[in-house]
């Protein structure tokens, strides 16, 4: 089972990519509303935008704090590296990088 699950994800990783493609198509076919709608739709990108905004300098100082301290952390133990904290640093950009598709 373990050889075959590593094609087995890429696999369903392509399935969810078109699952998600629909559907964005889906909703963009969709009317927008009339002009009172439109308004809120856009008040609501707006905060969407400032919450983004704010949480990615929370996010950002999170992240180069907690990398800091892994890094450090992989050179005490013995079997641990430094490599953990850019690996974490990349999760936490492609964590963010996700955030700001859904709200877009």
């Amino acid at each position: 089972m373990g050889m075959e699950l590593m094609y087995y994800l890429p696999l369903m990783g392509a399935i969810g990519l078109v699952v998600m493609i629909a559907k964005a198509m889906w909703v963009n076919k969709q009317d927008a509303g009339d002009a009172n709608m439109q308004e809120l739709a856009g008040y609501i990108a707006n905060g969407a935008s400032a919450f983004l905004k704010a949480e990615w300098k929370v996010l950002g100082i999170f992240a180069a704090i907690a990398a800091i301290l892994l890094g450090w952390s992989g050179t005490l133990v013995e079997h641990s590296d430094w490599v953990i904290a850019v690996a974490f640093l990349i999760g936490s950009f492609f964590s963010a990088f996700a955030g700001w598709i859904g709200m877009n």
